[in-house]
């Protein structure tokens, strides 16, 4: 993406004197997490530079800022679109319903006990591996990941906000809309047990928490196609939330960590 020349000297002196792509990356971040700041969906269509200048915005207009910034110096980046189990919001559910009706299942993405979230992988050419950067959520890199969007830790997310992501896929780098990569697994399964020095796997609760993801990815997929209305599976998140807390317990409790 082409800058404008005054947004464009503004991208260069947050990285001046970075040589390596990882000091880029992490200024970067550092600059849009710190000086940025969420605010609610409002629904207004902006450009990065309009979102650049207001230094607000929501996970899909920062990650939108991400993307074009990390983009505009050489890095290649991709969308990752997530659905996590939420505090229970009657609000939220209302919203969603009336989208709904307006626009179709798509909006069932968000409702009474569950949300919606957008962020960035972009890709390390020395590790050869996608990198999480969430500047909504302050996360930058797996490790981070980890131990703020999922970990048992009294300051992760699921802890302090109770919000536990169940449906990760990432779009195809050419399209805003064709999921390319199913990537619940690698994230929830996999790197989470890796995490935990695969104590999770030994967890009488492990095999049924590969199986609920497993299902609740599928729902969501299918609710991103707007061919399944996810309203309809509320106890079925209510389950998986259930299941976090039952495996947190047992991890916690058998002094696994």
């Amino acid at each position: 993406m082409n800058f404008n020349i005054a947004i464009s000297n503004l991208i260069n002196s947050r990285i001046i004197g970075a040589k390596e792509e990882d000091e880029k990356i992490k200024r970067i971040f550092s600059w849009i997490n710190d000086e940025f700041e969420w605010v609610e969906t409002d629904y207004m269509e902006r450009t990065v530079e309009e979102i650049l200048i207001r230094k607000a915005g929501n996970c899909a207009e920062q990650a939108k800022v991400v993307e074009k910034v990390l983009n505009h110096i050489g890095i290649k980046t991709r969308w990752i679109l997530e659905i996590n189990s939420h505090p229970e919001s009657t609000e939220r559910q209302n919203f969603s319903k009336n989208l709904i009706e307006k626009h179709g299942d798509f909006y069932s993405i968000f409702g009474w006990n569950h949300n919606d979230h957008r962020w960035i992988e972009y890709y390390n050419q020395n590790l050869k591996e996608w990198i999480p950067i969430d500047t909504s959520f302050g996360v930058l890199g797996m490790n981070h990941w980890l131990e703020t969007r999922l970990s048992f830790s009294s300051e992760s997310i699921p802890t302090s906000q109770q919000i536990i992501p169940f449906c990760i896929v990432a779009l195809d780098i050419d399209s805003s809309s064709t999921i390319s990569k199913v990537l619940t697994d690698f994230y929830l399964v996999e790197q989470f047990d890796k995490y935990y020095n695969g104590l999770l796997s030994q967890s009488t609760e492990w095999e049924e928490w590969k199986v609920l993801v497993k299902h609740l990815t599928n729902l969501g997929i299918s609710t991103y196609n707007s061919q399944n209305n996810l309203h309809r599976h509320q106890d079925t998140i209510k389950q998986f939330t259930n299941l976090y807390c039952r495996l947190r317990q047992e991890v916690l409790k058998n002094s696994y960590i």
